[in-house]
């Protein structure tokens, strides 16, 4: 499972390099996130309801390769 998650933030790291190769990562992810929200009102979804469930695969990863603790 620690390959998994070190996989899936190496991917999220390439994305963010690509989505604006002028801006630091970190404005990058803020720019995302927002596009995101922007992107969740344009197709009826609920960014709330998503980020919840996102958040919910995170913590049971976490859970995973911490041996049953957060």
């Amino acid at each position: 499972m620690k390959s998994l998650i070190r996989y899936r933030a190496a991917r999220c790291r390439r994305v963010l390099l690509r989505y604006d190769s002028d801006s630091e990562l970190q404005t990058c992810l803020v720019d995302f996130l927002a596009d995101a929200r922007h992107w969740c009102d344009r197709n009826q979804h609920s960014f709330a309801d998503l980020d919840r469930k996102a958040y919910e695969h995170y913590s049971a990863e976490l859970v995973d390769v911490r041996g049953g603790r957060l």
